[in-house]
């Protein structure tokens, strides 16, 4: 059998609406060459019925159904028998244009690149209401020959491994971490630590539906904030004993940045103040221990922030609370 040039992994849970339309940006890929293994995360609705019927009408669509592991397992899972050259991965309710998979195969095979990254363009439409022209605008190419650098310094070669055309043997050893929401940080740091070279190609090929369900706009949770205290403490523990050179960085644009998005979204998406005055409580608690052990900083944060950890690490997060809600 001829191994494909692209392994396409698609983890789907409970999306019947809006899934037909993200399968059908991939049937109609203007690039042929292609494994699309659709992950059943254990879904409860008709999901698993219509990854079923796209494999039966095309031997490129693949379906594996599972007990509910969450999107880093169903991920991990397509990883584990991806034989592409390349990996690509879609979330289930968003979509790609026509030319995703030409246009980042042949730029990472042209440029013997270990990742290609596109821009993300917002959408509220669904597949079947957009009309996307195949042809596409001149585009120009942004090479980083130290891509860790790249990814710390440049917005563009956001965390999202969506938006990105990965080399699988470059990534052979990386999973995704299981149980915590915000994989894709961790993911795309330890990715660009190891790989040699990216390329970024400023054309928008990935479609982000803003859907009401989706995890990015639920509410903000302990969960949540435990999931960004275990992102930060192992990108501390990986560049401490691993890249200790960039360390200080991380820390002032990747860790002490998870540190403010989790103060400001306890603020933002949470509806009841007596629930987003819990979650600082919880921030204190973590916070604190985090400070001691000298994993996060005030480097890199706004004076309002600052004010805010340096009451959390005082364990008085209600003047915490106070200060981001209303400065």
């Amino acid at each position: 059998m001829t191994q494909p040039l692209i392994s396409v992994i698609v983890p789907i849970y409970n999306v019947e609406t809006y899934l037909k339309g993200c399968l059908e940006s991939i049937l109609h890929q203007t690039e042929p060459n292609f494994e699309a293994i659709l992950v059943d995360d254990g879904s409860t609705d008709r999901s698993g019925l219509i990854a079923d019927e796209y494999a039966r009408k095309d031997p490129r669509f693949k379906v594996i159904h599972q007990e509910n592991k969450g999107l880093s397992g169903a991920r991990n899972t397509g990883l584990k028998v991806a034989e592409g050259i390349y990996v690509a991965f879609l979330d289930s309710d968003d979509y790609w244009h026509p030319e995703f998979l030409r246009v980042m195969s042949q730029t990472a095979q042209k440029e013997r690149a270990d990742l290609v990254v596109c821009k993300l363009q917002h959408t509220d439409k669904f597949y079947h209401q957009m009309s996307v022209s195949h042809a596409l605008p001149n585009f120009k190419i942004q090479r980083f020959y130290k891509p860790l650098d790249g990814f710390l310094e440049n917005k563009d070669l956001a965390s999202n491994v969506c938006v990105k055309l990965h080399r699988r043997e470059a990534i052979q050893n990386l999973f995704f971490k299981e149980g915590i929401y915000f994989e894709d940080v961790l993911f795309s740091t330890l990715e660009m630590s190891q790989i040699k070279y990216a390329v970024y190609v400023n054309v928008p090929l990935y479609y982000y539906f803003a859907n009401p369900q989706s995890i990015m706009r639920s509410s903000f949770t302990d969960e949540k904030v435990e999931s960004y205290v275990i992102t930060i403490f192992e990108l501390y523990q990986y560049f401490k004993a691993n890249k200790p050179a960039y360390l200080k960085k991380v820390q002032k644009q990747i860790i002490n940045k998870r540190v403010k998005m989790c103060m400001n979204q306890a603020i933002r998406k949470q509806r009841s103040n007596y629930r987003s005055q819990m979650l600082f409580v919880k921030m204190a608690q973590e916070f604190k221990i985090l400070y001691r052990e000298g994993i996060i900083s005030f480097d890199g944060l706004k004076v309002h922030q600052k004010m805010a950890l340096a009451l959390l690490i005082h364990n008085n997060p209600k003047a915490a609370w106070l200060i981001m809600k209303y400065l």
